[in-house]
């Protein structure tokens, strides 16, 4: 059996009030491999990692509360 790519969303969200900017979908193959795409991208903005239900990271965005939380990884 083959496993196939996941697929993940990553939210861009205002650092002070949480309200969603943008969002962007993308394949990983792993939940590894996906937090090393959106690492790069925090930054002023918060960002949340989800892979469907499952919360994998968040990092808070310059001058917002501070946070790097990452979630139990399934893959």
């Amino acid at each position: 059996m083959t496993h196939s790519a996941d697929s993940y969303r990553l939210y861009r969200m205002n650092a002070l009030t949480g309200a969603i900017v943008d969002f962007e979908d993308f394949a990983a193959w792993s939940d590894d491999e996906a937090i090393a795409t959106a690492l790069p991208q925090a930054g002023s903005r918060r960002i949340e990692l989800w892979c469907g239900p499952r919360k994998i990271l968040a990092v808070s965005g310059r001058g917002g509360p501070g946070e790097l939380s990452f979630g139990p990884t399934g893959g």
